[in-house]
Order: C-alpha cells, then structure tokens, then sequence
C-alpha cells in the first residue's frame, strides 16, 4: 500500500547534458499529471509521461526538469545572401539618385539579419538518455517515500478499524440489551391493563414482532463485519486500493445510517455517534492512500 503524498529526486547525464529531475505527488480524486520540461526538451514529453504513468497510478503529479548542463557553444554566422542583396540596393539607390560615398562595414553589420548567434545543437540521443536517467531516478525515489508513508498510514488504519469494530460490538451488545427492555416494558403494559384471561396471546405475538422488525439491526451489524474484514484484508494487499477502500467507507457509513434510524434508546445513538466518528476519521486518512 502506498501513500498519494511524496517527493523524489533524480539526476542524469550523457556526455555534455546534465539534468536534473524533481518529482512531486498529493492526492487527489483522479490521475492528473502535469510535466514540466525546458524547451530543448519538449519532445520528451510523451515519454516521461508513459514512465510516469507505469509508476504512479492515482493522484496528482508535478515533474519538473532541470537543464545543467554546460553552457554549448556559440558561432557567428554572417548571412552573405542578404549582405549582397543590402549592397545591390545601396548601389541602386546610390545611381537612381546620384549619391556618393561607401556603404561601411560597420553600417553593414548593423542591419537586420545580417548576423545570427548559433548555438551548438545537442544531440537528441544524449538529452534522451540524460532526461530517462533522471526521471527513473526520481520515481524510485518517490516510490520508496511513498511506500514508508502507505506503511505508516496502513498500522494507524488498522488500529482505527479495530476501534470500530469494538464500536459495532458495544451497539450489538447494547441493542440486544435495549429489546429485551422494551419487551419486558411491553409485557408488563398489557399485563397492567388486561388481565391475564383477557389477553389475547396471537395479538400480543405480532405486536412484539412488529416491535422487534421495527429496532431489528442484525443485517446492518453483520454487514458492518463483513466491510470491516475486506477493510482489514485490503490493508495487507500490494498495489493501488485506494478506491477499493473508499467504496467500503461509504458502505460502512450507509449501515451506520441505517443502525442510526433505528437507535432505540440514548445510549446506543451515543455508540453510532462514535461509530461515524471513527469512519470519518478513516475515510479522510483513505483519501491519501493510492
């Protein structure tokens, strides 16, 4: 089990490229990836985003590249085809309208386009390499802050679902205790308006029934157990369960609901009070696990 929260860290470096690459992830309802690469580097994107998305399944992700390289070499280059047209032009200019004088190399140079700054290409083969390097780095990085933080959420998880199920355990034990109550309540009503020869044992028999159905919660508790055994097992499982865990919070708070409506008397809504607590608590620490 993992964490949706971490950081990494990665370098790398094939001959003159050097990069460095930071990775970052918090948790979040969907897979969103966001990458962020120097312009020399752009057509890598769609890689890095495949090793992104092989590695880290849920959640937001922020991938920024550095560029350290060494500073690449740089070149002058003169644009004589231009430089003939400019010179062609002044001496047109300079019969159409009897001018006289030279056009100076420094005018020369001066004028648009004439010069342009090149700078020494990389090769793609190396940047690739360098920006690969990098970014695995970064994920193994992530992967094991992530992994320790998962193990750390997985023990505080587990401690919240025994709570709970001791929280179910109290509600059955008091439920059980509360119906016997309101039967012997029941009784002991009729008993004081009907003598006994005028009872009628059918009608008192249904109407306990229906008093039973009405406050019945067994189904609800059973169902509790059974969400609270798939929690417990899906906490021990490899790999992404995040949603797997949240679809059960949300069947565990449905019974509580249900076992809620029909409390039947202070002391067990106290119980389903704590009960919702304790699921809400679980189901914010859930949205951070992958």
């Amino acid at each position: 089990m993992r964490s949706m929260t971490g950081f990494g860290r990665g370098s790398g470096q094939a001959k003159s490229v050097q990069v460095v690459a930071e990775i970052k992830t918090v948790n979040h309802k969907y897979h969103d990836i966001s990458v962020k690469l120097p312009s020399a580097y752009q057509f890598m994107e769609p890689e890095v985003r495949e090793l992104i998305l092989a590695s880290v399944t849920r959640g937001k992700v922020d991938l920024f590249l550095k560029d350290l390289s060494p500073a690449r070499g740089k070149t002058v280059q003169v644009n004589e085809g231009l430089v003939t047209e400019y010179l062609k032009a002044a001496r047109r200019a300079a019969g159409r309208f009897k001018l006289k004088g030279e056009i100076s190399i420094e005018n020369l140079l001066r004028m648009p386009d004439v010069l342009s700054i090149e700078e020494e290409e990389r090769p793609e083969a190396d940047q690739k390499r360098a920006v690969v390097e990098a970014v695995q780095e970064a994920l193994k990085a992530l992967e094991k802050m992530r992994q320790s933080e998962g193990t750390r959420l997985g023990k505080d998880l587990l401690e919240k679902a025994k709570d709970i199920s001791g929280v179910v355990q109290q509600i059955r034990q008091r439920h059980k205790a509360s119906v016997a109550e309101k039967l012997k309540a029941f009784r002991e009503k009729i008993a004081e308006y009907l003598p006994s020869p005028l009872q009628e044992q059918a009608r008192i028999s249904t109407e306990e029934a229906v008093l039973l159905q009405r406050h019945d919660i067994a189904e609800e508790l059973t169902r509790l157990d059974s969400h609270l055994e798939a929690l417990q097992e899906a906490l021990k499982e490899k790999g992404s369960v995040g949603r797997k865990l949240d679809f059960l919070i949300q069947e565990m708070n449905r019974e509580a609901n249900t076992v809620g409506s029909k409390s039947s008397d202070s002391k067990m809504a106290q119980n389903v009070v704590r009960l919702k607590e304790l699921l809400e608590q679980l189901r914010e620490q859930i949205q951070n696990i992958e």
